[in-house]
């Protein structure tokens, strides 16, 4: 690893992603992509009794950078707030060409059974748009889509859509119907076909991976998933490259998980290999301040 550039090998940065962050530290970012990064680990901050976001510490959070509103749309299956999660925040000026929407897409929460549920719907249903999507992950925007879709029909200024893991797969989603500016995601599966990929055509898309991410390499292509875009490859140094070679991308993963069962795998409370640790959202937000400071 990079000695500049933090990792971590915690199960808690990985199952946990908001219990020891430290939100902004640096104050508000250099660039979009590391705004983007930052609010799809903020959107798994949840009040510690139930999986209701925790309106307030992501209010106070999101002030601190300047986006003063911000509307929450959460599916409730049951009374603990289990279901799809998302935020609309709002970043006002008196110039135009300063404001800025963000929608953030809370990813899996392991402990969320109906989470798990969306992820493990392999099963592809047409989409509206066109080509097939993976059946859970569009259940998963269909729990959120229509307050979501009226709360985004005023907003008139620059859009941006981002999430990690199933949030990507749910940003990707609605990123079909409602073209935005630019689409970030980090840590995402594949979405859907060949043909869903086509109907995100114009779209100015920025796809991080993580190394050794396991997540970013399903559903598997042989089960006719195809990945949107060429994707912003964190290496095994912390370095971000756009669409490096797959001899390049193997063998630096190869690489990584040597080390990491060398540095890493057997301290207690660490992930056990790197496939897993990868897709931690702090290991997506250190890279991606760093590669825009």
């Amino acid at each position: 690893m990079s000695p500049e550039i933090p990792y971590s090998a915690l199960q808690d940065d990985l199952y946990y992603p908001c219990k020891h962050a430290d939100f902004f530290s640096s104050g508000p970012p250099k660039s979009e992509a590391a705004l983007c990064a930052e609010m799809a680990r903020l959107a798994y901050c949840q009040q510690e009794s139930n999986f209701a976001f925790n309106q307030d510490k992501i209010r106070n959070v999101l002030d601190r950078v300047g986006f003063k509103t911000c509307q929450f749309f959460e599916k409730a299956r049951g009374p603990r707030g289990e279901g799809a999660h998302c935020f609309l925040a709002l970043r006002e000026d008196a110039q135009k060409n300063k404001r800025l929407a963000v929608v953030a897409f809370r990813g899996t929460d392991k402990d969320d059974p109906t989470d798990v549920t969306y992820d493990i719907e392999f099963k592809r249903e047409p989409w509206p748009i066109g080509g097939h999507v993976h059946t859970g992950f569009a259940s998963a925007l269909a729990d959120v889509r229509d307050p979501l879709s009226a709360a985004l029909q005023p907003v008139d200024c620059r859009t941006l859509f981002t999430g990690h893991s199933l949030g990507a797969a749910m940003a990707t989603l609605l990123a079909s119907e409602r073209h935005p500016n630019s689409l970030y995601t980090f840590g995402s599966p594949r979405v859907g076909d060949a043909d869903f990929v086509a109907t995100l055509q114009g779209v100015d898309n920025h796809r991080y991976v993580d190394c050794c991410d396991i997540v970013t390499r399903i559903p598997l292509e042989g089960m006719g998933y195809a990945h949107l875009g060429k994707p912003y490859y964190i290496d095994r140094m912390r370095r971000v490259t756009f669409n490096p070679n797959f001899l390049f991308m193997w063998y630096d993963r190869f690489r990584a998980g040597l080390r990491y069962l060398e540095d890493y795998a057997v301290k207690p409370g660490n992930i056990g290999v790197r496939d897993f640790a990868d897709h931690a959202p702090v290991n997506y937000v250190e890279p991606v301040m760093a590669d825009h400071s």
